[in-house]
């Protein structure tokens, strides 16, 4: 009987390239392109850019504004300044070393009243050096408030073993309880004020309704949640917030006795009483929330006082404006400028490595 022929099959060597697998899908004419398929025919434009398109023009706008109103100020004060005299103003300018010696201790009050703050709150065996603070003032001054905290946050995340949980809420809950405190030391003025002032007691009687009660008091709502809350609403302990309150509210009143003195050693303002009311309102005009250049709509606000008071025109104008720009200035030469030179430098050395 005839056995079928049967066909031998080799192995292939293991040097035969494998024949690459063509699959057709149906009705498959042309290959698709990846960015013709990303933007369709009724939407030239991709959406990821019209988003971003949006977000510049929406952190130009916030720039434009927040540039706006100072310009405005600036613009104002510097009109007052030349039917002032701007040499009379020089001529006016504090003499009293005494005066200067203030403006330096209110220079580094802040600063040095949060490394207290936060070197007992972390508890780390790192130092934070009391630059990373002074940057944390600039960053709240010159820019956006509380942007300081972010920039705060951000360093101590990289720099200090802490977890980010509990980072949040020291951050948080110190920039709280010192908005609390400045608010206590403002109320107290306020009222001393009234108390003292019966034309000013009678115009504010006049016009205090609740609902303006409750909007000075809108500052006390989120002490009180972080009492009350307890461990839900904080990471700090009861004596942790005590400690950290009166560290906020002596600086606060240390710096309000000392910007009194300062104006009343300058020469300009002769009495006492007259340094507190113009302390008071300036206290009150940087309580006001996001409101860009506070400094210098002070500056206006004191001007107009100065024409009812009877005190030098000149001489108030200088102290004002030395005691409004000084600290700007410091805070440029010693601070900024250093700070913006070190930064660029370590990003040239060290490309990938955590901004200072």
């Amino acid at each position: 009987m005839l056995q079928p022929h049967r066909k031998t099959v080799r192995p292939q060597p293991d040097d035969t390239p494998a024949q690459p697998e063509v699959t057709f899908m149906p009705r498959q004419t042309e290959l698709s392109s990846p960015v013709i398929d990303s933007v369709t025919a009724d939407d030239p434009v991709p959406q990821s850019m019209t988003k971003s398109g949006k977000k510049r023009f929406n952190h130009l706008a916030l720039q434009g504004v927040r540039w706006l109103f100072p310009i405005i100020f600036l613009t104002l004060v510097a009109y007052s300044l030349s039917r002032t005299g701007w040499r009379n103003i020089l001529h006016s300018l504090p003499t009293n070393p005494v005066f200067y010696a203030l403006e330096a201790i209110l220079f580094v009050i802040l600063p040095f009243s949060e490394k207290i703050i936060f070197t007992r709150l972390i508890r780390s065996g790192t130092k934070i050096p009391a630059m990373i603070f002074f940057r944390k003032r600039i960053l709240n001054n010159s820019f956006l408030e509380y942007s300081g905290e972010s920039y705060f946050y951000l360093w101590a995340k990289t720099h200090i073993s802490i977890t980010k949980t509990r980072l949040f809420h020291l951050v948080k809950d110190s920039a709280v309880l010192s908005g609390a405190a400045g608010f206590v030391v403002v109320f107290s003025a306020v009222v001393l004020l009234l108390f003292t002032h019966n034309t000013v007691y009678n115009t504010v009687k006049s016009y205090l309704t609740w609902k303006t009660a409750a909007l000075i008091a809108l500052p006390i709502v989120p002490v009180i949640v972080l009492v009350a809350g307890g461990r839900l609403a904080t990471g700090l302990s009861r004596r942790e917030m005590s400690l950290t309150f009166f560290v906020h509210l002596s600086r606060s009143s240390l710096t309000f006795v000392l910007e009194m003195l300062a104006l009343f050693v300058s020469g300009a303002v002769a009495d006492l009483a007259l340094c507190f009311n113009l302390v008071t309102l300036r206290l009150l005009i940087t309580r006001i929330p996001l409101l860009p250049g506070k400094d210098l709509l002070f500056l206006g606000v004191g001007f107009g006082a100065a024409k009812v008071l009877a005190v030098s025109q000149a001489a108030l104008a200088a102290t004002l404006v030395v005691m409004a720009t000084i600290q700007q200035i410091l805070d440029c030469l010693l601070i900024g400028i250093p700070w913006l030179i070190a930064h660029y430098w370590f990003r040239h050395k060290h490309p990938a490595a955590p901004a200072p």
